[in-house]
């Protein structure tokens, strides 16, 4: 068990990266300070405007860059230095220390997508579905080439071995070994990293094919053959249900795994905190109220992003359809209702975010014991999977059904019977309705972000009881509408299709022209 911990160590003393060495102004990708600000500037305020959690953001650019310069046709080095400008305007890359060669590098991966982008072509009926999972493996593997992270990597493999040894999966779950340990590597990579789906599929991808980053044109020629059995096959694997119950086990361990990164990247790689010394339990603890601390700021600033964008969505609904509604049909203007359906969603979205508390003491009581039986094999990581009974079925379930729908009447029934107390009109409820169960759903999903933390089990009573009663309903409702809503962020459509194309030729021409002009300065 201590080879797999020696080999983590040795993974966080190697450096990052074999491109330390200095590199002079004219070996590295130098963009204008003044455009780059600018560009800068306008990714904070999209950024702002999605719900995207800070690592992945990069990907997603990358990921948008393409989508707007490369379609599987184009001249794929003029793409590649395109994206590693654009990366380097909006400041997702250093500017002055991105190596040239970084172009050609960027090129090659492009080049071996384009053939498969020129293989999807070939099936009419899934295109569309193609071209977007191409686009996910491609700006997957390239975010991975500019992150060059194996510290990540090795501390997902730690973890999965780990692991591995300790879940045991019931005798009434039919899945062959294989399966089981391609669902317990995706989703340890999921809860450990915070992947997103389209890491999961390059992360599976490479499973099936492990000398992928090779770029041997007879690997790239196979997968463009067998593309559709390809995508098929890792779909299958990233969306097993599975692997969401398997998560939910999982989640409620994997921060063990993420004290010992920190601790480990802040002993330099050393691994001399792990030794189990007297002083483990300080280091152990420091760490943990690190990570709460680095939560609660976290929470903050996405509760404040959350609740200031709620805000103006409910100001323009209410300029664009209630007031209208209630002047042109009605004939009469009831400002109760507009002023509650504008404040009162932000308000008890702020309220929901950021009330949130942890169980510090007993939690870190409990962290510092898991974190030392993770380093020695103990029973800490223990776990296992089994189908959950089904309550849904026979009478019994009937009953049980019948009664949950009648929760939804109560529940629905209460709030509408207090807002026509106050004078909402029918469309003024369902505005109300439509954003207090989207609320609450939102507002628990960032509470419940807490549990990357902790460990020790809550303790319920009577009124939790009670609000389960009543909200679970409104919880459920939320869920179900925020599944099946458009996905299309009318703000983000807008930027991304309208404005950021010419902009971003904007500062292209801007920045040619600065170079110009500083080309005939040096002439004088």
């Amino acid at each position: 068990m201590k080879k797999d911990l020696d080999q983590l160590v040795r993974a966080y003393q190697s450096p990052e990266s074999q491109e330390d060495a200095p590199v002079s102004e004219e070996g590295v990708i130098v963009v204008d300070a003044l455009v780059s600000k600018a560009a800068s500037v306008y990714e904070i305020f999209r950024n702002a405007l999605e719900y995207a959690e800070s690592h992945l953001l990069r990907r997603n650019a990358i990921r948008r860059i393409l989508r707007r310069h490369w379609t599987g046709e184009e001249d794929v080095t003029n793409v590649a230095q395109t994206l590693l400008h654009e990366l380097i305007w909006a400041g997702y890359l250093p500017n002055k220390s991105v190596p040239l060669s970084r172009h050609d590098d960027v090129r090659r991966v492009l080049e071996k997508y384009q053939v498969l982008m020129t293989a999807a072509e070939t099936y009419q009926e899934t295109y569309g579905e193609l071209a977007d999972w191409i686009l996910d493996l491609t700006s997957t593997e390239i975010e991975a080439l500019l992150e060059m992270s194996h510290k990540e990597e090795a501390l997902v493999s730690f973890a999965y071995g780990r692991l591995k040894q300790k879940v045991e999966w019931a005798d009434d779950i039919d899945l062959p070994e294989e399966e089981r340990d391609m669902q317990l590597f995706l989703t340890t990579h999921r809860a450990l990293l915070r992947s997103n789906p389209a890491t999961l599929r390059y992360r599976a991808f490479l499973l099936f094919y492990p000398d992928w980053k090779s770029h041997h044109p007879d690997r790239v020629k196979e997968v463009a053959a067998h593309l559709q059995v390809v995508y098929e096959a890792v779909e299958y694997h990233v969306t097993h249900p599975k692997g969401e119950m398997l998560y939910r086990l999982l989640r409620k361990k994997i921060i063990l795994f993420k004290l010992i990164h920190d601790l480990l990247a802040e002993d330099a790689g050393r691994g001399q905190v792990l030794t189990l010394g007297a002083g483990l339990d300080e280091e152990i603890s420091r760490a943990a109220h690190e990570r709460y601390k680095a939560f609660r700021s976290r929470l903050g600033r996405s509760v404040l992003r959350a609740v200031v964008f709620l805000f103006c969505t409910k100001l323009i609904l209410a300029f664009i359809i209630e007031l209208p509604y209630e002047a042109f049909v009605l004939a009469e203007t009831n400002y109760t209702p507009l002023i509650v359906n504008v404040l009162f969603h932000p308000l008890l979205l702020a309220l929901l975010g950021f009330t949130v508390t942890v169980p510090a003491k007993r939690n870190t009581r409990a962290l510092i014991d898991g974190v030392r039986s993770v380093l020695t094999d103990g029973e800490a990581l223990k776990m296992r999977v089994r189908n959950k009974a089904s309550w849904s079925s026979g009478v019994r379930g009937l009953v049980f059904n019948l009664l949950y729908t009648l929760t939804f009447v109560i529940s629905y029934g209460l709030i509408t019977w207090l807002l026509v107390g106050l004078g909402f009109n029918i469309v003024s409820i369902f505005l109300f309705l439509l954003f207090f169960s989207l609320v609450v759903f939102f507002g628990l999903s960032l509470r419940y972000t807490k549990r990357e933390l902790v460990i020790v089990s809550g303790q319920g009573n009577v009124l939790t009881a009670i609000a389960d009663f009543f909200f679970l309903p409104i919880i459920r409702a939320g869920r179900w509408i925020s599944l099946r809503a458009p996905r299309i962020n009318i703000f983000l459509f807008f930027l991304d299709f309208i404005i950021e194309a010419p902009f971003k030729m904007a500062i292209q021409i801007i920045e040619g022209w600065l170079a110009f002009m500083r080309e005939k300065k040096e002439e004088i």
